[in-house]
């Protein structure tokens, strides 16, 4: 059975590839109603720890704590991070991975997905656009460990952009032009994709997103508002706030055109207190900026479409909206007073990602998708004589990742050392100023540590060793080799040609050092 999963911050959504349809996966919930989302949401009491619909069932109930938005959360942790919740700290793969395998066990037990327990589920995969590489490798390796077959891993806009293209397949509108802009705002982060489109074949022209805005941004805004017309903001114990944020959320999500009014029943949370009643306008007045900051990096997104492909507004067909936060009345409304016709809201835009997973999951419609780098990735490096440090871009933004059948990006560097230890300082970032210096959203990655003398290679530890610069190295090639495959994931080979030695790294941001041990060459 082939999936395009959705992995949200706060709802997860699945879709199915059966036989040319991609029908939305409902789940049971406690009380007996369906669902067309999967809560990502973990509890904790004590030593019990519960997942998704199990989660779901103790909202509201006093003496547990609840782990939301752990997605948002991934970008800034690694391998052997940890989150708190409650009074535990626990890790946070082993979290991922537990969370992952209750959904997959509630797909075969509490769904409507027809399947057996013996049937091995097949998934495709998406994570933000602007998701740095420690996010794609946490989610790549928790639904490989929770028992899932990966059939691959791609940027959530161009899913979206796969689903547009089946529903508008046949429409005369939707044909006359090459481009899409998808707008996919979700629940935690927002990315604007310009895609280029013809038949069956689909390729990502630019990426740009925002790392932190989202659903949640504007849940906390009314949450906020409530507790500011209350007065309530520097009394409200944190396991309140929690309700209320939750509260919040749900009042948010029932918004439509026509609300004129948010009804928080604040009584059911603290005791003593009233309804508190917030305008819709007002909501929307505070929400409006967080709008507008989606909206320049749209613009961004167009102006490195016109630089790569010489793509202009005339040239887009569309401006997609996606993703479960496009459905607040204010977003559609202040894009339209700046794009006008052009925007058009997705029937489905808290599934649509998932859809246009399983569409390209599907063996049967044999569509071709191409992605792109969404950041630049590259190294420190010492520059005239070791007086400066400067940028060095090993894979560029928009540099087109391989496909999964291709062979890998390959990038090389060879050169005679200077020094008897080499020290690298990996990072990537949205943007380069104009000196090529990162600047924007910045990652820190690895730091390698790799002797470059080849007397210091029985030493147990390299990373204590201080950099000289020395001549006695100069006789030695060393190559760096880059190489990176379709999900953006890097590994690099370190070879003194002239010793026949070298080290392997996969490369991602870790908290602490790793160090490779070294291979027969």
């Amino acid at each position: 059975m082939r999936l395009g999963i959705d992995f949200g911050t706060t709802h997860t959504v699945v879709a199915a590839a059966d036989r040319g349809n991609y029908p939305v996966i409902s789940f049971e919930t406690a009380s007996g109603d369906m669902q067309h989302w999967y809560p990502s949401l973990i509890a904790v009491q004590g030593s019990d720890i519960l997942f998704g619909l199990d989660a779901q069932a103790h909202l509201g109930e006093p003496g547990w704590a609840f782990l939301r938005s752990m997605k948002r959360a991934l970008r800034d942790l690694s391998p052997d991070s940890s989150f708190t919740v409650g009074a535990q700290r626990l890790p946070a793969l082993d979290l991922l991975v537990g969370y992952l395998s209750r959904l997959r066990q509630d797909l075969q037990e509490r769904s409507n997905l027809e399947v057996q327990a013996r049937d091995q589920l097949e998934a495709l995969i998406a994570v933000p656009a602007n998701a740095n590489s420690n996010q794609r490798f946490l989610t790549l390796e928790s639904f490989r460990r929770a028992g899932f077959r990966i059939l691959g891993m791609i940027n959530e806009p161009s899913a979206a952009g796969m689903q547009f293209a089946h529903q508008h397949a046949a429409n005369d509108w939707a044909l006359r032009k090459e481009y899409i802009l998808i707008y996919d705002l979700g629940g935690g982060t927002f990315d604007a994709s310009v895609i280029y489109r013809s038949e069956q074949h689909h390729a990502v022209v630019t990426d740009e997103g925002i790392a932190e805005l989202g659903g949640d941004d504007f849940d906390q805004l009314l949450t906020d508002l409530v507790m500011d017309r209350a007065g309530i903001r520097e009394t409200l114990p944190p396991e309140s706030r929690q309700q209320l944020q939750e509260e919040c959320r749900r009042q948010k999500e029932s918004i439509h055109p026509n609300t004129r009014k948010i009804v928080i029943d604040l009584g059911r949370i603290v005791e003593g207190q009233s309804a508190v009643i917030i305008p819709v306008e007002e909501f929307f007045g505070r929400c409006q900026p967080m709008v507008k900051q989606t909206i320049a990096a749209v613009e961004e997104a167009m102006t490195r479409a016109r630089l790569a492909d010489d793509v202009t507004w005339s040239d887009i067909a569309v401006v997609y909206l996606v993703g479960g936060s496009a459905e607040l009345p204010v977003v559609g409304r202040v894009l339209r007073e700046y794009y006008g016709s052009r925007v058009r809201r997705s029937p489905y835009p808290f599934s649509a990602t998932a859809i246009g997973l399983a569409i390209a999951a599907d063996s049967q419609p044999g569509h071709i998708l191409r992605e792109r780098f969404t950041r630049h990735f590259g190294v420190w490096r010492e520059a005239d004589f070791g007086r400066r440090v400067v940028f060095d871009p090993v894979f560029r933004k928009d540099t087109p990742l391989p496909g999964p059948t291709d062979t890998p990006l390959l990038h090389l560097r060879r050169y005679h050392p200077a020094h008897n230890v080499a020290h690298f300082r990996y990072l990537e970032c949205s943007r380069l100023a104009a000196d090529g210096q990162p600047e924007g959203d910045i990652t820190p990655w690895d730091e390698i540590v790799f002797p470059l003398d080849p007397a210091l290679r029985t030493e147990s530890s390299t990373e204590a060793l201080e950099v000289l610069r020395t001549g006695a190295v100069e006789s030695q090639t060393i190559e760096e080799r880059y190489q990176c495959d379709a999900h953006g994931m890097i590994e690099v080979t370190i070879t003194d040609l002239t010793a026949g030695y070298h080290q392997s790294y996969r490369l991602r941001q870790v908290s602490k050092k790793r160090k490779a041990g070294p291979k027969a060459k």
